[in-house]
């Protein structure tokens, strides 16, 4: 009984999905619009993504800082919490601050690269670790593989921040792509929509 209510809940799912295959259109030409702006305006796109990565770090920071204070918390936690916070914050307002003052991203962008290299580097460990210990795990090549280019990306972002101009051109490259798709995507959910009508 449990999965023909599976299987229902799932095609009512899938009828509401189709219903709105519009919203998914929009998404891809969002999508197209901004990676082509990101890809041939690599300065700006990486001046914005820097402010309203301030930003997300400010907000961040003081969600963490609240989480800190919730009930039901180890001692250990309830630190790592607060420090996590406390940090978000000062680097989101030095970095605002530095946008202000100067009226340049610089230092923004530099907090920005820091951030996704160190993040390269940890997601690369991880999965090349991941690799290495499943031995007989589905995909274990691709992991390892995946954890090397993570790592080589992280170093070079945090050996030559410039790069993340590179990084701005993948990302372009693979909004576009990501946009055909969900254009894609949004036409065969119209499809569906009418022959389930």
């Amino acid at each position: 009984m449990s999965s023909v209510q599976t299987t229902a809940d799932e095609q009512d799912l899938m009828t509401a999905l189709a219903r709105n295959w519009w919203l998914m259109l929009l998404l891809g030409i969002a999508s197209i619009v901004i990676g082509i702006w990101a890809f041939t305006q690599p300065v700006e796109a990486i001046e914005v993504l820097s402010v309203l990565f301030a930003i997300w770090l400010i907000i961040t920071g003081i969600v963490e800082v609240i989480r800190g204070f919730s009930s039901g918390l180890t001692g250990g936690m309830r630190a790592l919490f607060i420090i996590t916070g406390v940090l978000s914050l000062i680097l989101g307002f030095v970095a605002l601050r530095g946008y202000w003052e100067t009226g340049t991203p610089f230092v923004a962008a530099w907090i920005l690269a820091i951030f996704i290299g160190v993040t390269f580097l940890f997601r690369g460990m991880l999965q090349l670790f991941a690799g290495i210990d499943g031995k007989n795990a589905p995909g274990r090549g691709w992991n390892i593989f995946a954890g090397i280019v993570y790592l080589i990306a992280g170093m070079c972002i945090l050996l030559v921040p410039t790069s993340l101009i590179a990084l701005t051109w993948v990302i372009g490259i693979w909004l576009v792509v990501m946009g055909v798709f969900e254009i894609i995507s949004s036409f065969m959910m119209r499809s569906a929509a009418k022959k389930a009508a």
